[in-house]
């Protein structure tokens, strides 16, 4: 006798729409903690970046200090230290311009003291080098 009864291999086959749901849900929410991930990579590598060029500032600002026996707050304005035979070529550029920008002290500084900073104006991060960073520079 035969049944009208289907059988496994007559039912289609395919996903529900709960569980195509859950994966779009679930590839939505690692797609916004890769773009947070993203935003602070961002910031850490902006902050590097403007302490890098800091260092770079204080160096040669200490440098040429002590190959022409400048004293300690001796008058230094950041044009004498920025531009073609200069100290440095190009004066470097913040990494959040515009929002951001460098300040340079306009007297050498003294040993473990900064010679610029930076800081951004909409976020108000300051990115300067620490005594710790510029011990016996």
């Amino acid at each position: 006798m035969k049944t009208n009864i289907p059988t496994n291999r007559s039912r289609r086959s395919g996903f529900t729409l709960i569980e195509i749901s859950l994966v779009i849900a679930l590839l939505l929410g690692l797609i916004a903690v890769a773009f947070i991930g993203i935003g602070s990579y961002r910031k850490g590598s902006d902050k590097a970046k403007c302490k890098m060029q800091l260092a770079a500032v204080q160096k040669a600002v200490r440098g040429h200090a002590n190959m022409t026996n400048l004293p300690n707050a001796a008058p230094l304005p950041s044009a004498a230290v920025f531009g073609a035979g200069l100290l440095m070529e190009t004066e470097p550029a913040c990494p959040t311009a515009p929002t951001g920008g460098y300040t340079w002290a306009a007297v050498v500084p003294a040993v473990g003291t900064p010679y610029g900073v930076c800081s951004d104006t909409t976020t108000g991060f300051t990115h300067v080098l620490t005594v710790a960073e510029t011990e016996g520079w």
